[in-house]
């Protein structure tokens, strides 16, 4: 027994220093990543969180000064058009969402300019400020690239990793204007390479969305981005009807697309001074009847604090209001956003899921909450193509876990809308 064990024993050690001798330690690799890419990341994200605490504060209190004047809060939509449609005739960089110019942006060899970044963020606060149906993820990735380039080069790191650093950016300043740092890091590597997930910047990205979350905080407050005073609640026996929601939403996101970019390329017919200013104006007579079917300002406040968002997941709405909602949304940033006004298509997608759930409620008052969220969750993985960072983000947007049912409506509203992305395509066509 005893020469056996021994024998054993022998064995074992020879598979122990085989083992050995496979691992291999690559000092220079490891000091780099620790030595560079954590400082980097946490530098990033102090400057992005920062910034976006600046740019949320601007936001909020120009809309509280809008939002005590109704006929200012309408008229002002115009005032910015005017002044979108002088910016983006000197720099048609900056029109549109941003996302799609900022893709095709990191696979260049150039660098964002800096007059290209100031016109960007005052012409966003501006747009985000009120009077319009606009997501903040837009500027937000456009502006955090910016900022990824230009700090990498302060550190040192080449244009070879030049999509790499202002993806990193882009995720943080995203992640904290929109106070989802874990989903906004998903978003921005599903939505760079939506058919070819790349893991290499997630671990910086990770810490630069976290710290820049962590520096918004600091300035703005910890409280969800949209607030929820009812918790979710759901069952079994809702599924099926979730799954119909989100076949539902797929439909629906894919005429949105259509239209969407439809209206986008039609635009390109247009002077570029006058394309916003026409756009806006065509826009006007459904943001006054959005208003009057709500009797709420919020309608035309929902980038600024996202208030309609949080009523619509937790009040049940006459069906032709949810459906106006629907309607008015698609037609509004079809004649805005691809019109050239800078502004995100997260809000958009999002309203539309909180209509349809809204719509749903009806029939489970106790779980009115849980389907709009779901359905928000939904709109906005068929949309953007991004299932995953769908699911993540709502869930850190308004603190709630409906992780199981929101997963069954994203998985039936994402593989059914036919991978045709809001996105997509607007990389040869926003800044033209």
């Amino acid at each position: 027994m005893e020469e056996e064990r021994k024998n054993y024993f022998k064995i074992l050690q020879e598979i122990v220093k085989k083992q050995a001798k496979n691992i291999k330690f690559d000092v220079i690799m490891i000091s780099h990543f620790f030595g560079r890419w954590i400082p980097y990341a946490i530098a990033i994200g102090i400057i992005t969180g920062s910034l976006a605490a600046f740019m949320d504060l601007l936001i909020v209190n120009i809309n509280d000064f809008l939002s005590k004047n109704l006929i200012l809060l309408l008229f002002y939509p115009v005032v910015v058009s005017m002044v979108v449609g002088m910016a983006i005739r000197k720099d048609r960089t900056i029109a549109g969402p941003g996302i799609g110019f900022a893709i095709k942006h990191l696979k260049s060899r150039s660098y964002i300019k800096f007059k290209s970044f100031i016109s960007k963020l005052v012409l966003s606060i501006m747009t985000l400020s009120g009077g319009f149906i606009a997501g903040r993820e837009g500027p937000s990735f456009y502006l955090g690239v910016a900022l990824g380039e230009w700090m990498g080069r302060v550190y040192g790191i080449g244009k070879r990793y030049k999509n790499i650093i202002g993806l990193i950016g882009g995720g943080a300043f995203t992640g904290s204007l929109l106070k989802a740092p874990l989903g906004s890091s998903i978003f921005a590597m599903e939505i760079e390479n939506m058919h070819d997930f790349d893991y290499r910047p997630f671990v910086p990205m990770i810490i630069a969305a976290v710290v820049s979350y962590l520096t918004f905080s600091f300035f703005r407050g910890t409280h969800p981005f949209i607030m929820l005073n009812e918790k979710p609640t759901w069952s079994l026996m809702s599924i099926p009807y979730i799954i119909i929601m989100g076949l539902m939403i797929s439909v629906i996101i894919y005429f949105y697309t259509f239209f969407f970019h439809t209206f986008s390329k039609f635009s390109k017919t247009i002077d570029p001074k006058k394309r916003p200013v026409i756009g806006t104006l065509i826009t006007i007579p459904f943001l006054i009847g959005l208003y009057l079917l709500t009797k709420d300002t919020d309608i035309l406040s929902a980038p600024a604090h996202m208030g309609i968002i949080s009523k619509i997941a937790q009040n049940p709405y006459p069906y032709y209001t949810d459906i106006a909602i629907i309607l008015g949304t698609v037609i509004i940033t079809s004649f805005t956003l691809a019109f050239g006004i800078p502004g995100g298509l997260v809000l958009p997608n999002l309203l539309i899921g909180a209509a349809v759930g809204n719509m749903f409620g009806h029939y489970f008052n106790h779980e009115i909450v849980m389907f709009s969220l779901a359905g928000m969750g939904a709109a906005l993985a068929a949309g953007a193509k991004t299932p995953l960072a769908a699911i993540v983000m709502i869930t850190e947007m308004t603190h709630a876990d409906v992780v199981i049912p929101m997963t069954a409506a994203v998985i039936t509203s994402y593989t059914t809308s036919f991978g045709f992305s809001l996105y997509l395509g607007l990389e040869k066509g926003e800044h033209v």
